[in-house]
């Protein structure tokens, strides 16, 4: 997967969280505890939503 790739997969699974998950969130851990980003996305959500265009990619880093 491209580092592009992952960028939009972790702000997909993020945004999921927070939207279509919504009051659901332990259905969102359970689909997604074995995701290859889910650890990162979890971390992402230390930050607010107007950070993490900026911080998303630096915490991507963390998997290579």
């Amino acid at each position: 997967m491209s580092e592009e790739e992952l960028l939009k997969e972790a702000f997909s699974l993020r945004y999921h969280f927070f939207n279509t998950y919504e009051n659901k969130e332990n259905k969102w851990h359970e689909k997604y505890k074995d995701h290859q980003l889910y650890e990162i996305v979890i971390e992402s959500f230390d930050y607010k939503f107007h950070e993490i265009a900026n911080t998303m990619p630096k915490l991507l880093q963390k998997i290579k």
